[in-house]
């Protein structure tokens, strides 16, 4: 049996379901749900995008020390929804600047 590798998948997906699926999509919503899943995951955006507890304050209208707090302790964190709609606001963010420079 041939082993399935990660970039197979949205192949075998196409095949199975008849579905047109944008693989770059596919691979840009697994990486937003990997960070949204982790432990950390505003430790993890800081030192993969570089964004700090500020833009968070911009993005989402809180004070920073409450975000940073909702992932310091589990019984302050948010839903995992709110976590993975966080994570795609900062995506958002780092993909503006990242145009931004170009």
């Amino acid at each position: 049996m041939p082993k399935v590798t990660r970039e197979d998948i949205p192949n075998w997906f196409q095949r199975q379901t008849g579905f047109d699926v944008d693989v770059q999509e596919l691979k840009k919503a697994v990486e937003l749900d990997r960070i949204a899943c982790a432990d950390e995951p505003m430790k993890l955006m800081r030192e993969l995008w570089g964004i700090t507890p500020r833009d968070c304050e911009r993005l989402l209208g809180a004070p920073s020390r409450t975000v940073e707090q909702w992932f310091h302790t589990k019984s302050t964190r948010p839903a995992s929804w709110v976590v993975r709609l966080i994570v795609e606001k900062c995506a958002a963010l780092h993909e503006q600047r990242r145009n931004n420079r170009s």
